[in-house]
């Protein structure tokens, strides 16, 4: 009799192991370190402050080398590697450096880990145009981002723009 309980206990505790484990695969996704999530938090910062103070090499300094950055409005506009972001931002700077009277603000990323070093994430943003007497927004929409760790650190891959109305 002792050993039939003893036999019953082990199924079962060996079904439970099992189904845990199964379970367990089929719901797994890599896991982000409260570093990851602080480091890609940081990179929303150094977008931002590049683009309000017109610093392209902060700027670019978020963006791996073959990264691609699209805005979604009218015919849109994609630009893909280093390069050619480099190109369009200094060109969007028109050879100014310095504050360019505009403050973006994004909401909390939302942000999901998808793969082993790489992450995606949705953010709303506001851009203020701040060279009044009050600040009034500008734009507002949100970014999809895909992140991916290099060995400088997280980097975005890649960022879509999408605006509520076209900026004017």
């Amino acid at each position: 009799m002792k050993q039939v309980r003893v036999l019953v206990v082990g199924v079962l505790l060996g079904l439970m192991l099992g189904m845990g484990w199964v379970y367990a695969q089929q719901g797994s996704r890599p896991a982000l370190m409260p570093h990851d999530y602080s480091e890609i938090g940081q990179l929303y910062a150094t977008i931002n402050h590049g683009g309000d103070f017109r610093d392209a090499d902060l700027w670019l300094s978020a963006f791996s080398d073959d990264a691609v950055f699209t805005i979604v409005v009218g015919s849109g506009q994609e630009f893909a590697g280093k390069k050619a972001l480099s190109e369009w931002r200094h060109q969007s700077f028109r050879g100014q450096v310095g504050d360019a009277k505009v403050r973006h603000w994004d909401g909390p990323p939302r942000i999901t880990p998808t793969g082993e070093g790489m992450a995606n994430a949705r953010s709303y943003f506001m851009v203020y145009d701040v060279s009044g007497k009050s600040p009034t927004i500008s734009s507002s929409g949100y970014h999809d981002d895909v992140f991916v760790k290099t060995v400088e650190g997280w980097r975005v891959k890649s960022r879509k723009v999408y605006f509520d109305a076209p900026p004017g």
